[in-house]
């Protein structure tokens, strides 16, 4: 028999007050963040089970919850049409408003559905004069931010300003969305199934991969920027090489929507979240499931892999998984 990868460790029961759908590691931490229809980001100490502290603003649900590399900004997206960025060191234990150092209006949810911190190499997009907004957008910072109609807009970390946009040339919803750890790719997952990668440098669309038969609801790169992982709605997880444009593996297991697939940090391993309840982690060189975890009652909406830092290296990784049940569930690694 295979021995064991992560063992079920502590969970946190009734650790929001609905659905949890989002959790993002502060890298270099033991610190889990999630958020989701409740309308507060929450801060956890994974090895207590305390929350050390809470972010809200508004009472709209959170659609999208990402951290920054350095651990010190929260960005979210919500059902009132507002990006949101925080500085996380200002959180609070209470459950009261909180200022976030950014509010960028987007006019619908649909225009900010999901939200992502770029590094900025975007080439200029016709249409757009950035020296109108009184700095070098070029070299600042971005915000990229999905809608419901084939596009991908841009803002400036600084002003909030939309400076560019990308489009895909299909007017369909954008379920998720991903920056590559290089910097250099942004993805996107879309009803129907499609997949469209662009390249930030040139600011184009890079390839295109159409091997899901339906709405792709979880999109993330690999540590080395080489692979795509994607999650659909028919059940399947499926791996791309975006360096050559090419589908290279494909997951079967869950029995309904997968909502939450993500690589391990060295590359061996994915795990994955679904409606099924399970989590699962997947061998990658062998194409198979290794392992199943069912401590969840209800939807598993995402999974996360803990995130080293440049300061301080996580070699062998935790893993979250949050759900429709309130509950967060935390893994510890025994070989992985």
């Amino acid at each position: 028999m295979a021995s064991a990868l992560y063992a079920p460790s502590a969970n946190i029961e009734q650790a929001h007050e609905d659905d949890i759908w989002h959790a993002r590691w502060i890298p270099g931490k033991n610190v889990l963040a999630t958020a989701g229809s409740d309308e507060v980001v929450k801060l956890w100490d994974a090895q207590t089970g305390n929350c050390s502290g809470m972010l809200k603003d508004g009472d709209h649900a959170i659609t999208s919850l990402e951290i920054n590399a350095q651990g010190t900004q929260a960005l979210t997206s919500s059902m009132d049409g507002k990006i949101r960025v925080w500085d996380i060191e200002n959180s609070s234990k209470e459950t009261k408003s909180s200022k976030p150092a950014l509010i960028i209006d987007a006019n619908c949810s649909t225009n900010a559905w999901k939200a992502c911190f770029v590094a900025n190499t975007l080439a200029n997009s016709d249409g757009y004069e950035q020296e109108e907004a009184g700095i070098d957008e070029k070299r600042k910072e971005l915000i990229a931010s999905s809608t419901d109609h084939g596009t991908i807009k841009l803002w400036a970390l600084e002003t909030g300003k939309e400076v560019s946009e990308l489009n895909t040339s299909r007017p369909n919803f954008l379920y998720s969305l991903a920056i590559s750890p290089d910097a250099t790719k942004i993805a996107c997952g879309s009803v129907g199934g499609h997949v469209y990668v662009f390249d930030t440098a040139k600011g184009s669309l890079f390839c295109t991969f159409s091997s899901h038969s339906d709405n792709v609801r979880s999109i993330a790169f690999s540590a080395d920027s080489s692979l795509l992982v994607t999650g659909s709605d028919d059940k399947q997880i499926q791996v791309h090489d975006v360096r050559y444009g090419s589908p290279i593996a494909t997951f079967l297991g869950h029995y309904s929507w997968v909502l939450s697939a993500q690589m391990h940090p060295n590359g061996k391993y994915i795990a994955s979240g679904s409606v099924d309840t399970k989590v699962k982690i997947w061998d990658v060189a062998q194409r198979a499931c290794v392992e199943t975890h069912g401590q969840h009652s209800q939807a598993v909406w995402n999974v996360a892999w803990q995130q080293s830092s440049e300061k301080e290296a996580i070699n062998r990784p935790m893993l979250a998984s949050v759900g429709e049940d309130c509950s967060i569930h935390f893994y510890d690694p025994l070989l992985a």
